[in-house]
C-alpha cells in the first residue's frame, strides 16, 4: 500500500525535532520518502533529513510518502508530527 501526504511548511525544524522524526519513520515497517522539487529522501536517514530540512523554505509544500503494509498509520502519524513540531516550541536537544 502506498499513502501521500501534502504539507507545508511553516519554518525549518529543530534537531531535536528532526530527530524524533525519523525516530517515529523507524518505528514503521513501511519505507518513509520525502519529495521536494525534485529531491526525495530516505525519512528514515538522520543525515538525508537534516539535508532535506536545510533544503526547504517556509511556504514551501513538500510529500510524506509511505510504501508497505502500515503506510495509512506512518502518513497520519508522521505528519502529525513534523505539523506539531512546527508550531511547538523548541525543546532541548535530546539524543536519548
Amino acid at each position: 500500500m502506498m499513502k501521500t501526504t501534502k504539507l507545508t511548511v511553516h519554518k525549518q525544524h529543530s534537531m531535536n525535532a528532526l530527530i524524533s522524526f525519523v525516530k517515529q519513520a523507524k518505528s514503521f515497517d513501511s519505507h518513509i520518502t520525502l519529495y521536494h522539487d525534485g529531491h526525495s529522501i530516505n525519512g528514515k536517514s538522520l543525515t538525508s533529513v537534516i539535508a532535506f530540512n536545510l533544503m526547504v523554505s517556509e511556504a514551501d509544500t513538500i510529500l510524506l510518502i509511505a510504501e508497505g503494509p502500515d503506510a495509512e498509520n506512518a502518513t497520519e502519524t508522521l505528519s502529525e508530527l513534523l505539523e506539531s513540531e512546527q508550531s511547538a516550541t523548541d525543546q532541548p536537544l535530546s539524543f536519548m
